[in-house]
């Protein structure tokens, strides 16, 4: 069996059930671990599968956190207008942590305007966006750089966080529900959490392709967000939720 062959049929199988061991693709392929093993590095680099030990599973945009690059591209007229309807929380004399996403980066423009702010980010393009503003103090929290992410992880990066307190944060994940708000990675996770924690609000910045979504970590319960800004008017069942919560719902209309 040619090695094409072989890596369309892991991908039917893969399309049958969500995961899949090492030693049942070689038993049902008649192919030894070590061949099956590079067929899943192939698949892996053209961006179908994800890897663990021993197994493998279908990619997804739930469980890859992609590049910043193309999440800063993608939606992106939708992420201008979120960031615009977010600044009328910013003010002078304000500390704000603000999360490595792509949506939240679009909120430094409006922080030029304004006198004596803080910022605390993991996000390096969101500080270097900062850098030529001299009326916002820029910290950025160290750790280890995800690979094409621009973001700043790990151990270091939340001890760091650990050290300020903040008005509000500014954050976005890969979808949100009434239940809770999900993340791709666990380590933004924790991160973000530590950030959660440290704010006297949280404001969730979100376009309308991430309502109903679900990611592979569940960030926080929705209901301890104070707001969520994005492009259009969530469906009846969001909005019913938000006031049932005291969540505060702001859209282009």
């Amino acid at each position: 069996m040619i090695k094409r062959e072989r890596l369309n049929i892991i991908m039917g199988m893969l399309q049958q059930k969500p995961t899949v061991t090492v030693n049942e693709l070689a038993n049902n392929l008649d192919a030894s671990t070590s061949t099956i093993r590079r067929d899943l590095l192939t698949l892996q680099s053209e961006g179908k599968v994800l890897r663990s030990y021993g197994s493998a599973e279908l990619s997804s945009s739930d469980n890859i956190e992609l590049s910043y690059l193309f999440r800063k591209q993608e939606h992106e007229r939708e992420k201008q207008t979120i960031a615009e309807i977010a600044s009328t929380f910013l003010g002078n004399n304000q500390a704000l942590f603000i999360d490595s996403s792509s949506t939240a980066s679009f909120l430094a423009p409006y922080l030029a305007p304004l006198e004596n702010v803080i910022v605390i980010t993991n996000g390096l393009r969101v500080a270097a966006a900062l850098d030529n503003i001299p009326s916002v103090k820029t910290y950025l929290t160290g750790g280890a750089l995800k690979y094409r992410s621009g973001s700043l992880l790990g151990e270091t990066s939340i001890e760091y966080v650990d050290d300020f307190n903040a008005d509000l944060f500014f954050f976005s994940g890969v979808g949100v529900t009434p239940g809770y708000v999900f993340m791709s990675s666990q380590r933004q996770s924790v991160l973000k959490r530590e950030m959660v924690a440290r704010a006297r609000k949280s404001i969730l910045l979100v376009d309308h392709s991430k309502f109903g979504k679900r990611g592979f970590y569940r960030l926080m319960p929705t209901n301890r967000v104070a707001a969520v800004i994005t492009d259009a008017k969530p469906a009846a069942d969001f909005m019913t939720f938000a006031q049932k919560s005291d969540i505060e719902v702001l859209y282009d209309e």
